[in-house]
């Protein structure tokens, strides 16, 4: 029994030590992978310092970080697309690059207008005389020169005009082929006198210079009491309201003769506002799509009774396409701002918006290499916007931006034309 106990005791004994030994070694295992981890941690950190030696190293060789400084000096906030585009390339797309510096814009007062033919440059053509249409000569949309004949009319006051005319004619040459000296100086007044007024009475129907010199030497060309109109103004026939064989009485419009290339805008003020416009100022007006250059001529003086404003008149430089008479157009007039300070502006066609909606311009960063820059507008002033967000002196496409924002949105970010 007693060895038994014994037995028992040494067996408990050899359990606990193996016990010990057990939790030793988990002890140690334990404190070896903490090691290894630290070791580990240890090389990862020597390698990311050498990678940083290596980052400095590229950065002072000068490349993408100095690439990125260049697009910092240029305001190239936003990641944008670059284009690389040969010589050949930017000539066919005609991109023109301007240096951005600071300039002077005019305060501009934006209002409604209406274009107005030019009525120093049309004329309206009546009879001055109640008369029957024989022919016309002249239709609508027909260009037509200063003299040119428009209508022929008839008229039985201007025939008994006629008549008399030749009467009074003879006369007075034969009177000047005898002399002062044969015919009494009263009876020479008054026979110079009566075909003077012969004279002016065709002429106060309608008849020009040649017409009535046709009468006095028997070469009319067309039958006694007929007349013509003719152009009083070169232009185009807008208007021909009348039918042949129609009896027209006097003063009725029988064309409407302008220069479509000259007109007018009447643009309408608020009196405080047109108090500061002054005659001569430059303005602009925007007729489909495109501003054109013009400048103020005329400033009313009459309150409209209709709208409460004053009309201010602009003159637009004369163009190959046809303005439409009536058309609403919007203008911008310049004032003078007392407290105006230089800004940097580009003209509209600098300007593409983003895929997200934001404004752009395109920086030259080097020749041939484009760059789409985010940029912030201003309001427009005439023809140029304000824009800030970049550095002055910054190369920036002015024109053709739209066409380099069209193949950065068909081709992606990185595109190389040679």
């Amino acid at each position: 029994m007693t060895c038994f106990r014994a037995i028992s005791l040494s067996m408990i004994g050899l359990g606990a030590a193996i016990l010990v030994i057990a939790a030793l070694t988990s002890l140690d295992a334990a404190g070896q992978h903490a090691h290894d981890e630290n070791d580990h941690a240890d090389s990862h950190e020597t390698r990311h310092d050498d990678h940083g030696d290596h980052g400095e190293t590229v950065s002072e060789a000068g490349t993408h970080e100095d690439v990125h400084d260049d697009h910092e000096e240029h305001g190239e906030e936003s990641g944008g697309g670059v284009i690389e585009l040969s010589a050949e390339s930017i000539q066919a797309a005609g991109i023109h690059v301007t240096t951005l510096k600071s300039e002077l814009l005019p305060e501009f007062i934006s209002a409604p207008g209406e274009i107005q033919l030019d009525q120093y440059r049309s004329a309206e053509v009546t009879p001055l005389i109640d008369a029957v249409v024989v022919k016309r000569h002249a239709r609508l949309g027909d260009e037509v020169k200063h003299g040119q004949p428009l209508i022929t009319l008839a008229s039985v006051e201007v025939a008994a005009a006629q008549g008399e005319l030749r009467i009074l004619a003879n006369e007075w040459q034969r009177l000047r082929r005898l002399g002062r000296g044969v015919v009494s100086a009263k009876h020479y007044v008054q026979a110079r006198v009566a075909y003077e007024q012969s004279r002016l009475k065709l002429s106060a129907y309608g008849l020009d210079n040649k017409q009535i010199n046709a009468v006095v030497t028997r070469r009319m060309k067309v039958a006694l009491g007929q007349f013509q109109l003719t152009a009083p103004v070169s232009g185009t026939v807008l208007r021909d309201d009348f039918r042949v064989g129609q009896r027209i009485k006097t003063g009725h419009s029988l064309f409407l003769i302008a220069d479509e290339r000259r007109v007018w805008v009447e643009a309408s003020l608020p009196p405080l506002q047109a108090r500061h416009v002054e005659i001569g100022v430059p303005a602009q007006v925007k007729i489909g799509g495109h501003w054109h250059e013009g400048k103020v001529i005329q400033k009313h003086h009459l309150l409209n009774e209709q709208t409460r404003t004053i009309q201010v008149r602009i003159e637009i430089q004369p163009h190959v396409e046809y303005h439409h008479t009536g058309e609403f157009v919007q203008v911008a007039i310049a004032t003078r701002g007392d407290n105006a300070e230089p800004t940097l502006a580009v003209p509209e066609s600098a300007l593409v918006q983003d895929d997200e909606g934001n404004w752009t311009v395109f920086v030259e960063f080097k020749p041939g290499h484009f760059k789409q820059t985010r940029i912030r507008r201003g309001p427009t002033r005439g023809q140029k916007i304000p824009v800030s967000g970049i550095a002055e002196g910054t190369p920036v496409v002015t024109e053709g931006a739209f066409y380099l924002g069209a193949e950065l949105a068909k081709s992606g970010f990185e595109i190389h034309s040679h």
